[in-house]
C-alpha cells in the first residue's frame, strides 16, 4: 500500500504541473477530398474521396497539419506528455521542485516537454552548476515519433546541454504497448549517463584547442565548405567568401572569442558551449523561420552532436 501512496503522491506532483499550454489540443483524423475530371460529365460536379488518405486536423481551429495514410495512429500532444510523466513517476527522480516548459512549432504539428530536475545538480566547477533535463518531442507531420531523451541545463549561461552519446529512453510512433515498469527502469538509468557526461565535460575544461582546430569544429557544424588547410590561419580563413557568405560560422568564431574563449579558456570547454549557446539561444537566421525556432533548436542540438562525436576527443 505505501508504494501506492508514494507513486500517486509523485503523480500529483506531476499533474499540478499545469495544463500543456500551446500543445493542448487535439486532432481528428479527416477524409481527403478532390475534384473530379471536367470531363466526366456524370460526377464531375462531386468531390469525392482519396483512398487510403486522411487529414489531421486541429479541432480548435479547423487547420489540416498534414495528410498521413488511414492507417496512422494518433498520439495526441498531451496524451503523450501524460505518458511521460507517468513514465517519470514511475521512475526513482527526485521530483523536488521539478519545472516543465512546453513548446510548439509548425502550427502545433509539433510539440515539445521538457521537464528540469534540481534535485538532480552536480557541480562542473567552484559556482558552476548542470541541472538534468528529461526532453520529450512528438509530432503529427511525420518528422518524429513520440521520442524521450535526456540532457542538461548549465545554469552558469542556461545553455542546453548536449549529451554526446545519445541516450534515447524512448521511440515509438504511438503510446500503445509500452511497458511502463520498464521505461521507468530506464530512465533512472539516465542518472548514470548524466553524472558520466558531466565528467567528460570536466575533462574537455582541460583539453586545450587551438584556434584552427575550434574553427574547424565551427566550420562543421555550420556546414561550411570552405577551402581546408590545417596551415592556414583563421584571419585568413575568415576572407574567403565561403566563410563570409556563411553567418552561422562567423557569429559562431565571434562569440567564441569574445565570450567563451574569453571567460573559459582556450578549451573544448569552451568550443562546446559555443555551440550549445547557438542551438540554444540564436535567433532563427530567417526572420520568416523564427516561429518554428523550437524545431530549428532540435535540429541544431543533434548538429552538435554529430559534430563531436566525429572529434577523437569526444570518444
Amino acid at each position: 500500500m505505501s508504494i501506492v501512496v508514494a507513486l500517486n503522491s509523485r503523480q500529483e506532483t506531476l499533474n499540478n504541473l499545469g495544463d500543456y499550454e500551446g500543445a493542448n489540443f487535439t486532432v481528428e483524423s479527416r477524409p481527403v477530398f478532390f475534384k473530379s475530371d471536367e470531363n466526366d460529365h456524370v460526377s464531375w460536379h462531386k468531390d469525392k474521396v482519396i483512398k487510403n488518405k486522411r487529414a489531421l486536423v486541429r479541432t480548435d481551429t479547423d487547420e489540416s497539419l498534414t495528410v498521413v495514410s488511414d492507417s496512422y495512429q494518433v498520439a495526441q500532444h498531451p496524451d503523450a506528455f501524460r505518458t511521460v510523466e507517468r513514465i517519470i513517476a514511475g521512475s526513482d527522480l527526485d521530483l523536488t521542485d521539478i519545472k516543465r516548459t512546453i513548446e510548439t512549432s509548425h502550427n502545433g504539428a509539433r510539440a515539445y516537454a521538457r521537464y528540469s530536475f534540481p534535485a538532480h545538480e552536480i557541480e562542473i566547477d567552484t559556482g558552476n552548476v548542470a541541472v538534468l533535463e528529461i526532453a520529450a518531442r512528438n509530432s503529427f507531420d511525420g518528422s518524429c515519433c513520440l521520442h524521450i531523451d535526456i540532457g542538461a541545463i548549465y545554469m552558469w549561461c542556461l545553455n542546453g546541454q548536449v549529451f554526446i552519446d545519445d541516450f534515447a529512453m524512448y521511440k515509438s510512433k504511438h503510446t500503445k504497448g509500452l511497458n511502463m515498469a520498464h521505461a521507468a527502469r530506464k530512465l533512472s538509468k539516465s542518472l548514470e549517463v548524466y553524472e558520466n557526461e558531466v565528467e567528460r565535460w570536466k575533462e574537455w575544461k582541460h583539453t586545450d584547442v587551438a584556434d584552427y582546430e575550434a574553427f574547424k569544429i565551427f566550420r562543421d557544424a555550420s556546414n561550411c565548405k570552405y577551402k581546408r588547410s590545417e596551415f592556414v590561419n583563421v584571419t585568413t580563413l575568415l576572407e574567403q567568401p565561403e566563410v563570409i557568405r556563411n553567418k552561422t560560422l562567423v557569429k559562431l568564431w565571434n562569440h567564441y572569442v569574445t565570450e567563451e574563449r574569453k571567460s573559459l579558456g582556450s578549451n573544448l570547454w569552451a568550443v562546446y558551449n559555443t555551440l550549445t549557446h547557438w542551438a540554444t539561444h540564436a535567433p532563427a537566421g530567417k526572420k520568416t523561420a523564427q516561429h518554428n525556432i523550437s524545431a530549428i533548436k532540435v535540429r541544431r542540438q543533434d548538429k552538435v552532436r554529430e559534430v563531436f562525436k566525429g572529434l577523437s576527443i569526444a570518444a
